[in-house]
């Protein structure tokens, strides 16, 4: 359970496979996950608890910086980081909407979704079709009914999700709420261009989407900083400031003038 300045209460789905885990553990499905829209959160510091079986294992504080709307739509913005990640290389950065955040690229965006992402009772938020994915992400949704969540990348990587996390928002469709999936995935690891990710749930395949990864050509990229400005946005004569945040390793928004 993940606890936010002691007033949130959040369910965590716990048993992804954790291969860096096997030697402390002696097993690999030891991760856990939870989707956050920190857009809920007022734009101050924040402290979170987790939990195991009810003690605390871990605490740490940390600050939100959003753009004061809990989904932003239709909107675009771009800059580029001078000097990143070495001296004479520039690193473009775009908006992305599915992800409320900034992402590595320019913006190539089709315009809409690219394949399919759902039917009635399930839904394949991220990675949205025809977008860009950088950096330390999510694979997320949301399923009425399922017992295993198996995120199939390119026909052969083959990654486990956690199921059941509170989704109050499918209420009206599945009469509960326990029906979230999700999947840290570190895009860093696949080669940069085109690739296609399947749900497959209780072996059935349910959503099939391409999208873009673009990355710095390293797995974890550590040591360096960079920033830069995005005009005009979130709407004319704003300026929303971006920053690397080497734990994601994306650029995350530090601030609006």
């Amino acid at each position: 359970m993940a606890l936010i300045d002691d007033v949130h209460q959040l369910q965590a789905v716990y048993g992804t496979g954790r291969e860096d885990t096997r030697a402390m553990c002696n097993d690999a499905d030891n991760g856990f996950s939870l989707l956050v829209n920190w857009n809920l959160l007022a734009n101050r510091t924040h402290t979170l608890r987790a939990l195991a079986d009810g003690v605390e294992f871990a605490r740490v504080s940390f600050t939100v910086s959003n753009l004061g709307s809990e989904f932003l739509e239709g909107l675009s913005g771009e800059c580029t980081v001078p000097n990143f990640p070495q001296s004479g290389t520039n690193t473009t950065v775009h908006w992305d909407e599915s992800l409320q955040n900034f992402v590595i690229g320019p913006n190539q965006s089709s315009g809409g979704n690219t394949g399919v992402s759902g039917n009635a009772t399930v839904k394949l938020e991220n990675p949205a079709g025809g977008s860009t994915q950088s950096g330390v992400g999510v694979v997320s949704g949301w399923a009425c009914q399922a017992g295993n969540v198996e995120l199939v990348i390119d026909g052969t990587i083959r990654l486990q999700a956690g199921y059941g996390t509170g989704r109050e928002d499918t209420r009206s469709v599945c009469n509960d709420t326990n029906n979230g999936f999700a999947l840290l995935v570190n895009w860093n690891l696949l080669p940069k261009g085109t690739h296609t990710l399947a749900v497959v749930i209780d072996g059935s395949e349910v959503a099939n989407v391409s999208f873009t990864v673009t990355n710095l050509g390293v797995q974890f990229l550590t040591g360096v900083s960079g920033g830069c400005s995005v005009a005009d946005f979130p709407q004319p004569g704003k300026t929303t400031n971006v920053r690397w945040d080497e734990g994601v390793q994306r650029f995350g928004i530090v601030g609006v003038e």
